[in-house]
């Protein structure tokens, strides 16, 4: 797992509160979980709590389920909720079945091989009570590969200078896959150090995240363009 959900997690909860606009994609969960009448949640890829914050203060009946037990820390206490689960989306087993399952922050992305991929659909399929919904967002291959450079971020939070200088090399091995290297400097009143990190992500052509789904019995309702993601909503 990569450094920024383990020795770097409270960095990213710092972080990413500046990146994400987490009321706004909040309200895109919202806007399509009250038209299909969704009350029961998991939300996969939770992290920090951020979106659970949100889900639980309007009341739906809700579980976050994460990899990462650090990022689970934070967010119990961010949240002061229990409503956290350590998990695998590989490898999900429930005894109750959800309304609907998202998948946030693209966090599908980190299943580099098809077999994670089919692994983590079909148990997404048997969460779901029937014609559940299923919502998550994907890496769009063209737009990545397209645009393919590097770049870096600068961000203060809470008394620290966090900058991110962000090195991508293509990889391809499993599918449309890159190597991300990351070198964080964090300044703050006990000085600077700097941290390396390195990681595996995986974009989809529509074509390619299309097929996953049918080979899993799921049927899209509708596949959302956003920057160099797709958002699909589909149903079991």
């Amino acid at each position: 797992m990569t450094q920024l959900y383990s020795t770097l997690a409270k960095i990213y909860h710092m972080m990413y509160q500046n990146i994400f606009d987490y009321d706004k994609e909040f309200n895109f969960y919202d806007s399509i979980l009250a038209v299909n009448q969704c009350h029961k949640i998991l939300e996969i890829g939770c992290g920090s709590g951020m979106l659970a914050r949100r889900f639980l203060d309007k009341g739906y009946d809700y579980l976050g389920l994460d990899l990462s037990h650090e990022m689970l820390e934070i967010a119990r206490l961010e949240v002061k909720s229990d409503r956290f689960n350590q998990g695998d989306m590989r490898n999900l087993i429930f005894d109750n079945q959800f309304d609907a399952i998202l998948i946030t922050g693209r966090s599908i992305a980190y299943i580099t091989d098809n077999q994670g991929i089919i692994n983590t659909l079909n148990g997404v399929h048997k969460s779901l009570k029937d014609k559940g919904l299923f919502v998550f967002g994907v890496f769009e291959a063209n737009r990545i590969f397209e645009e393919f450079d590097d770049f870096e971020q600068i961000m203060d939070c809470n008394n620290k200078n966090i900058k991110r200088i962000s090195h991508l090399e293509k990889n391809l091995a499993t599918g449309w896959t890159w190597d991300w290297f990351a070198r964080y400097i964090i300044e703050d009143e006990e000085g600077i150090r700097e941290v390396e990190d390195q990681t595996t992500l995986r974009a989809f052509t529509r074509d390619e995240i299309t097929l996953f789904l049918k080979l899993t019995d799921f049927r899209i309702e509708e596949i959302i363009c956003e920057g160099k993601a797709l958002l699909i909503v589909a149903r079991k």
